[in-house]
């Protein structure tokens, strides 16, 4: 809703392909992420064959999908351009040339362009055709579902015509990067390529992932799974499962499942569907591979249905699997290359990731474990319902695009976020401390999980207050959503419970000045520091090698080019701070700042949920942090030298290892014994 006239936002998205039937991950996120963005949103595409006639229609109660037809010219002038590059598919990289030849589709486009508050480019090939109507008062979106420049250069880059084609591509891409208000990127990885291969400012980026229909795909309880595999005539051999469509990197993959997994693992089945099976077509495949060809989306319910685990042998393209959240939403767990595990955090205890020579060994000991995948499958379909799950992912993009639309003015210094979970006492008591800060440069966004609103929202403030709630309990995912809607050039952290000292943003200020500075760790100070009856939170004696969120500023533009904070340390959240501390380390400098202090009051061990036992369990996360960052863990480890006053951290050090996958180093395991 806009401020100024208090009416509904009026979004348009804009592609040239179709979105209903929802099959590939294409179609799958337009009408995921632009079904339920709370406004009515007009889609205009077409289709990419000929013959059709011009459709409206609602797919959801908020998007109307238009479809229309393209000319026979445009199909001819394609086909042409087709056959410079060996016949291959470059209907979508010259649709921004050739679109003149069906000009019924660009009215339609530039009509639903000119009447909407919001424009939305999902890929780049619309954009020249839109550009010439659009207004200054516009919020321009582009929605990368991919870096289409190196996507490109990878599939076309031939030393010829399909060369032209892909830096055509690259510099569209950058046009479009560079007039955009804000771009949507589907993983770290891709907005780190934005920032690296077209120099956008990280601070116009947000990461919005892929997701899943949750509703729409569920684990199988036993005896439906039993009924399914009968109704295919399997037997109880093992299962393993991919999906693709008939797109290049797919079909490496299924070329790597046919000629190296399946040979190498007789006693289990793969079965490889979608219209990647046309990769493998003319070629002798071992007997426990299946080739299904294109599907259903019931006959592919029915495979992940029946499937143990599912397989992810990605070595190449960008943004997010979409295939991974199927798997995971119907409680699949899942072997993946790095490269398949884009965009996914939150879901490290869902995946065991393997590079090419390590991977059949991967799948070989997940199809031995039985409750090790019972886990995992609890863990996948977890991670949908919290965070991958389309009728999250959508409104959520819809209250940034909301926020975006309605900024005005200068943006300020500062965004103080505040992920906040039943204590409006110790927020009432932070806000008070806010308000007495002699910095006045900055705006305070709480995310609040409470099941009961905070009454203090209402209330006025001498600073802008964005009040945000959510029913996702984890401050990992509360601390992205808070960072995602600030403003600040720099985003400060602190704790619901924390105290800043009035000179803290103050003291902070100048920090930022410095060149090279990608963030701050501030000074927290705490009472009964080595009291056992007490749990203090402090960082006095561990500058530069924990970092702790209750007193961290980050630079904006490297938050977002880092993708803030990785979901894979919740639940419980621990060391995601670390983590991104070392991450801002390897691209700049992080400072210390004795002056931007806060105080933390310290907590009882008495209370449950602060006793040394029950806060131990969070050390599981440490064999994570051993994963990402194995030279630099044993450092902290050494320094904190948690066993030797913790007698649970071994067990739990272990079971994090067990669970993630990970190895711990023998001159650790030597330590702890």
């Amino acid at each position: 809703m806009t401020p100024e006239t208090g009416r509904q936002l009026r979004f348009a998205v804009l592609d040239m392909q179709v979105i209903d039937p929802p099959t590939g991950g294409s179609r799958q996120r337009l009408l995921g992420l632009f079904g339920q963005l709370g406004s009515a949103t007009a889609y205009v595409g077409t289709w990419d064959w000929r013959g059709q006639s011009e459709r409206k229609q609602m797919l959801t109660a908020t998007l109307q999908e238009h479809l229309v037809p393209l000319t026979p010219a445009h199909f001819d002038a394609v086909e042409r351009e087709a056959a410079h590059i060996n016949g291959g598919t470059v209907i979508d990289v010259t649709f921004h040339r050739l679109a003149a030849l069906s000009p019924g589709y660009v009215a339609a486009a530039r009509a639903a362009a000119e009447v909407a508050d919001v424009v939305i480019f999902s890929h780049p090939w619309c954009w020249p055709l839109v550009a010439p109507v659009m207004r200054p008062d516009q919020l321009l979106v582009y929605d990368a579902h991919n870096v289409e420049g190196l996507l490109r250069l990878g599939l076309l880059d031939d030393g010829a015509r399909g060369t032209a084609l892909a830096r055509d591509v690259v510099r569209l891409e950058l046009e479009l990067c560079r007039a955009a208000d804000l771009i949507l990127a589907c993983s770290a990885e891709d907005v780190d390529g934005f920032i690296r291969l077209y120099g956008i400012d990280g601070t116009k980026i947000r990461i919005v992932p892929n997701g899943a229909f949750a509703a729409a795909l569920s684990p199988a309880a036993a005896k439906e799974r039993e009924e399914v595999r009968g109704r295919l005539g399997l037997d109880a051999s093992p299962l393993a499962f991919f999906i693709g469509s008939d797109y290049g990197p797919n079909g490496d993959a299924a070329r790597f499942i046919a000629d190296r997994l399946a040979p190498a693992l007789p006693d289990t089945r793969f079965v490889i569907a979608g219209a990647v099976g046309q990769s493998l077509a003319g070629r002798a495949l071992a007997a426990n591979v299946r080739v299904t060809g294109a599907i259903e989306e019931s006959a592919k319910a029915d495979w992940l249905r029946a499937a143990d685990i599912a397989v992810n042998p990605m070595f190449a393209g960008s943004g997010t699997n979409v295939k991974m959240l199927d798997y995971f939403a119907a409680g699949l767990p899942v072997v993946t290359t790095p490269t398949g595990a884009r965009g996914l955090g939150g879901a490290a205890g869902a995946m065991r990731i393997a590079d090419a020579p390590s991977f059949g060994e991967a799948v070989r000991s997940l199809v031995a474990d039985a409750p090790l995948r019972l886990d995992m499958a609890a863990a996948a379909r977890r991670a949908v319902e919290r965070q991958f799950g389309w009728d999250r992912i959508s409104p959520a993009t819809g209250r940034l695009l909301a926020s975006r639309a309605a900024r005005r003015g200068p943006a300020p210094f500062f965004s103080v976020v505040v992920p906040t979970y039943c204590r409006p006492a110790h927020l009432d008591r932070l806000v008070a401390h806010l308000e007495q800060q002699r910095c006045r440069d900055f705006e305070v966004l709480v995310v609040d999980q409470s099941p009961e609103a905070w009454c203090g929202a209402a209330w006025k403030h001498g600073f802008p207050l964005r009040y945000v709630r959510t029913d996702t309990r984890s401050a990992v995912i509360a601390r992205n959503l808070g960072a995602d809607l600030a403003a600040g050039a720099v985003i400060a952290f602190t704790d619901d419970d924390c105290e800043p000292h009035p000179g803290w943003l103050e003291a902070a200020r100048p920090a930022f000045d410095e060149p090279g500075v990608v963030g701050l760790e501030g000074l927290i100070l705490s009472d009964k520091v080595g009291d056992p009856e007490w749990r203090s939170v402090t960082n006095d004696g561990f500058e530069g090698i924990g970092f702790m969120t209750a007193n961290l500023f980050v630079q904006a533009n490297a938050f977002h080019r880092l993708g803030g904070f990785d979901g894979d340390f919740e639940e419980p959240h621990f060391r995601e701070d670390t983590d991104l501390g070392w991450r801002l380390q390897a691209i700049g400098k992080v400072n210390f700042s004795r002056e931007a202090w806060v105080f933390h009051p310290p907590h009882r061990r008495t209370e449950e949920r602060e006793s040394l036992q029950a806060r131990s369990r969070f050390f599981e996360k440490d064999a994570l942090l051993l994963r990402k960052h194995p030279g630099r863990y044993p450092a902290l480890f050494r320094a904190e030298a948690q066993w030797t006053h913790n007698p649970y951290f071994r067990e739990h050090l272990l079971r994090g290892a067990a669970r993630y996958g990970v190895t711990v180093p023998d001159e650790l395991l030597d330590l702890i014994q």
